[in-house]
């Protein structure tokens, strides 16, 4: 009998660059998901390393790819030689943009084998050769998108994802979506978040359970909430979401710089800390700002923000006083994982009056594995006491608790069927088969695009359109799937709307 759903394969290195995350999951024609598989492959400090210094080139650069490429380039990086030598296996080897591309991909690609090895290995592997689709997000470097250019201006706004899909499709013979962010820059959106109706689809599902409205809070680097409800007096489903603040960012960064860890595994350090009130105000008012000097925990959804903003306070790094003190690094962790969840709780204030506010709230994301913030999570929503509040946001949250109404549910969202751990990287499976469906991924409420928007570019092994699963093929056929129109000069290492796109168009 042949299978009335999808395997499909998605595949997510978010801004911390320290990881992959890989997911593959049964998805059938009404948008049922199912987890199959999960796996997190880290990444090596070296291609960690020439990331990072290739964010900060393209940022530098405002997103034109062709000036970048040859910025990064003129670096002539040969140092630290160990790094080197780890992702180019030669002494001294120039480090160019193409190398450092290349073993992204290298990453991914392994990344995925080792998933479908896994996955084969813990089941009994019936079908799970025959995987039918990736969805492949890219490395996020720059994002600069309408809210934050003050402009729908096409030549002003970029996005820009590292990533290329076509030789990721050819490496492991899989058809291939990938650049999901640009339909929607390009039809005037925010690009982000684009987790929020892949949250709806999640939420359809639980709402069969009895849980519903629904908020899905996803805790990685940045922080963004996806919440799905109803508008008051009526029972038409509504969908909402946007980037909150910096979550992990700040903690993360701390621990690497001061203790040699890549994170404050299970709060520890924070355990040992206190708030900080002085520190707290600091960071909510001068911790997030845009380009254009805006405070963006107050600026109103839709949003999405970008960790370029997000501003290393002296006074957070311990190198400057606070009322004549300096903090010791457990009270700065404590309250700059404090800040991640109160910039989180702060955000759902701004939720539109007439959207129910959900009562449940389901945890998703690598945040959440520390046990200080999911403390606080649930402290600030209950009012409980240790959970301090500047004095101008009292009414904000007393009024958010008056809209929750009675006391809020709180729960991993494995609770209801769907690993946390792997919520980014399913994102993109859902958004391939999606687009093999037709199916718009963003919509006008959820990232501000003027029109419901079908993403990503399908491409195929060797660009041969006939290489597909039988499975594959029969879903193309019923849904009249076709290729993207694609952008003169564009290159595959990247997505379309970098900085010129609008030039370049057909």
């Amino acid at each position: 009998m042949k299978r009335e759903y999808l395997l499909a394969i998605g595949v997510m290195t978010g801004n911390s660059l320290d990881a992959a995350d890989v997911v593959l999951s049964k998805i059938d024609r009404n948008l049922i998901i199912e987890d199959v598989c999960t796996h997190s492959k880290t990444s090596s400090k070296a291609l960690s390393f020439f990331l990072h210094k290739l964010r900060e080139v393209i940022n530098s650069c405002k997103g034109d790819m062709d000036r970048s490429v040859q910025s990064f380039d003129d670096l002539r990086l040969l140092e630290p030689h160990a790094y080197l030598d780890e992702l180019t296996g030669q002494h001294e080897s120039p480090i160019t943009f193409a190398v450092v591309v290349a073993a992204y991909m290298e990453f991914v690609a392994t990344a995925i084998a080792e998933l479908r090895a896994k996955a084969k290995n813990q089941t009994d592997g019936k079908d799970y050769d025959a995987i039918d689709i990736i969805g492949f997000h890219g490395q996020t470097c720059a994002h600069y998108p309408p809210a934050i250019a003050k402009t729908k201006d096409r030549h002003a706004v970029y996005t820009v994802q590292i990533g290329n899909g076509q030789q990721l499709a050819d490496v492991t013979g899989i058809p291939v979506v990938y650049d999901f962010r640009s339909d929607d820059l390009m039809n005037a959106g925010e690009a982000a978040p684009v987790a929020t109706v892949h949250h709806q689809h999640l939420a359809m599902q639980a709402r069969k359970k009895g849980v519903f409205p629904l908020a899905f809070c996803n805790a990685g680097n940045t922080g963004n909430i996806s919440i799905i409800s109803t508008v008051a007096g009526s029972a038409a489903v509504k969908v909402t979401g946007w980037d909150t603040a910096p979550f992990n960012n700040y903690p993360d960064k701390l621990m690497q710089a001061e203790c040699g860890e890549t994170c404050d595994y299970d709060g520890r350090m924070g355990t040992q800390g206190t708030i900080h009130i002085g520190l707290l105000r600091l960071l909510f008012e001068r911790a997030v700002v845009t380009k254009n000097k805006d405070n963006y925990l107050l600026l109103p959804p839709p949003k999405s923000s970008d960790p370029e903003w997000y501003v290393l306070l002296p006074e957070l790094l311990g190198t400057a006083p606070i009322a004549g003190e300096v903090l010791s690094l457990a009270d700065r962790i404590r309250t700059a994982e404090y800040f991640a969840v109160y910039a989180f709780v702060h955000s759902l204030c701004l939720l539109a009056d007439d959207i129910t506010m959900p009562e449940h709230f389901a945890l998703c994301g690598g945040g959440w594995k520390n046990p200080v913030c999911r403390s606080h999570f649930t402290g600030i929503l209950k009012a409980e006491p240790g959970n301090p509040e500047l004095p101008e946001h009292a009414a904000l949250f007393t009024a958010l608790r008056k809209r929750i109404g009675g006391v809020p549910v709180i729960f991993p969202s494995s609770q209801v069927g769907f690993d946390g751990t792997a919520m980014e990287a399913r994102i993109f499976a859902d958004a391939a088969v999606c687009r093999i469906m037709g199916v718009p991924f963003t919509r006008p409420e959820t990232t501000g695009v003027k029109s419901d928007t079908i993403c990503g570019v399908l491409c195929f092994p060797g660009g041969d359109n006939t290489r597909v699963t039988p499975v594959l093929a029969d879903w193309i056929s019923a849904f009249n799937t076709v290729a993207t129109p694609g952008i003169k000069s564009a290159d595959p290492r990247w997505n379309r709307a970098v900085a010129g796109w609008s030039q370049r168009t057909p």
